[in-house]
Order: structure tokens, then sequence, then C-alpha cells
């Protein structure tokens, strides 16, 4: 059981046109394509025939094809072409995971259903950001673990040195966390979408900065992690806008490798807590109380198991 969050998979530059992409997720694997409108799809990657993975495939006419019999899927999962000619089974089917792409990345929800819409970055749409997403690389934590230090405001004075404030509050909601901090000449907007995924926007002397980090469980205890920021598209000089991207990019990268070697090291776990620590004493048992799941390929495939 994972929880049933949107969860970022790559980036999306990486998948082109005619590309497969395979992916461990959820304990199990995906394949990543595009369909013929360019949007991403995201599927299981072991064909139901013998268990071939289909990122090894090709994609003919935007429909997967398995590389070992040329069994081919299209985006719903349903086999719609076995070369011998034999009537196709019905439990002949990969599972299509609900799948987008935003913030320059692509994103898989653990669900037939979205519970909540995609990760967003606070005061900010996508088409009015100027930004740059990245492949922070794998640690041996699950995602939520590394989320946590968006409301752990005081890592941020400890660790890493930030005049941080501490919100009086903080919103939790069904599926989000959401906070506001304003001080003198600064604003600080902190939201936490699902259990996996921390962005906010920060307001410092006139500055507009926007981060965003996110993870995906490769299996339980292993994650796969990204990072998104960016400035506002507004700033008329081009050079102007590389320039504090440049800025922007210089300062997450500083915060990353401060994290890193205590992330790196952890064994993690809601131990000794204390006044200072009441956000996250909330956020661990909003963690606790979210909505999990099985992958989709796994729950399916006893569905039809049942059927037969």
């Amino acid at each position: 059981m994972f929880h049933q969050s949107w969860f970022p998979l790559a980036l999306g530059r990486e998948l082109g046109d005619g590309q497969i992409i395979g992916r461990d997720f959820l304990g199990t694997r995906v394949v990543l394509h595009r369909d013929s409108d360019r949007k991403p799809l995201v599927q299981s990657a072991y064909c139901p025939h013998l268990g071939a993975d289909l990122s090894v495939g090709q994609l003919v006419d935007g429909q997967i094809r398995c590389a070992y019999h040329h069994w081919r899927f299209d985006r719903t999962g349903r086999c719609v072409d076995i070369p011998t000619g034999d009537k196709i089974p019905p439990g002949a089917r990969i599972w299509t995971y609900p799948s987008a792409e935003a913030w320059g990345l692509i994103w898989a929800f653990n669900g037939e259903t979205p519970l909540f819409p995609l990760p967003r970055i606070p005061d900010i749409a996508e088409a009015d950001l100027s930004c740059e997403s990245h492949f922070r690389g794998t640690r041996a934590l699950d995602p939520w673990v590394g989320v946590s230090n968006g409301v752990d405001f005081q890592h941020l004075r400890t660790l890493h040195g930030l005049q941080a404030v501490t919100p009086e509050t903080v919103t939790v909601r069904d599926y989000s966390i959401e906070y506001r901090v304003e001080s003198t000449g600064a604003v600080q907007h902190g939201l936490i979408t699902g259990v996996n995924t921390f962005s906010q926007h920060l307001s410092i002397g006139g500055e507009e900065l926007f981060m965003l980090f996110s993870g995906a469980p490769l299996a339980h205890g292993r994650t796969m992690g990204f990072y998104v920021y960016g400035v506002p598209k507004s700033e008329a000089d081009p050079q102007a806008v590389a320039a504090k991207l440049e800025m922007l990019r210089g300062f997450v990268e500083r915060l990353l490798a401060e994290d890193a070697p205590v992330l790196d090291t952890i064994r993690f776990r809601p131990g000794v807590l204390v006044a200072a620590d009441r956000h996250l004493a909330r956020f661990f048992q909003y963690v606790r109380k979210f909505p999990r799941a099985a992958p989709l390929d796994e729950r399916c495939a006893k569905a039809t198991r049942r059927r037969r």
C-alpha cells in the first residue's frame, strides 16, 4: 500500500516523441510515453503475456508494442493486436495511470481517479513562471520524510542558517497543508500537496522566488526526487531573468547540499517531540491518516484473476 498522491516520474524534456521510458514505481514498474497529441501516458510495464518489460518495446501508431511477441496495447491499456491471430483474452491488458505534465515534470497518480488536483506553486500560474526543473537523485527514504522539512521551521535556522519565522498556525486540509508568514519586507507562502510535494513562494526585498520539491517512491523506503525553481516572466529583460534564475539555482542547490548529509544517513522516526515541533506533529498525523492503495496493476490483476 502506497499513499494516493501525484508523483513525479520524469522530466518532461526527457520524454520525446516516439520515446519510451521505464521507471521503477510503487514497488512495480511503469512505462512513460506520449500519445499522438503529445500528452504523457503512464502505464504498467510488464506485458500480461509472459512479463516482458514494455520499456524495451516500440511505439506503433501511438500504441505500445511488446518487443517479445509484438502484442500491442492502446492508450487505455487494452490489447488490440496479437500477430498470431489468436482471440485476445479478457485479461490481456496493461493498466493506465492518471497522468499529466506540469512544472516541467511528468506526474502519475496512484489510483484510478485522482483525489485532488496536480500540485501547484502558491501565488503564480505555470504560464507566468520562467522555471527550470531537475532530477535530484535517489535516496533511501520515503518521499514524505523530505517533505516534512516544509514545516520543520527549526531546521531552517539550525541547519540552513536562515532567519525563518514560525507561523502561528498552519491550515491542514484533507489533501494539503498550507501556511503564510509575513514580516517586514518578506513573505513566505508554503504548500504541501499530498504527502510528497512541498512548494513555496518567497518574497524577499522585492524579489519573487518560487520553488517546488517532490519525490516518488520506487519502493517502500526508496525515493527518486525532483526540484523546480523559477522567477516571474514579467521581467522585460531576458538577461535579468537569466541572472535571477542563476541566483535562485545557487540558493536551492545550497539548501539541497546542506540537507543531503542528514537525509542520506538518518534513521528517521518521529520520536521525542517538543513544543516547537507542533507543526511537524500535525504533519505526521496527516501522513498517518492519508489514503493509501496498492498500485493499479496489482489491484487490477487481482480483479482479473477473480473474474476468471
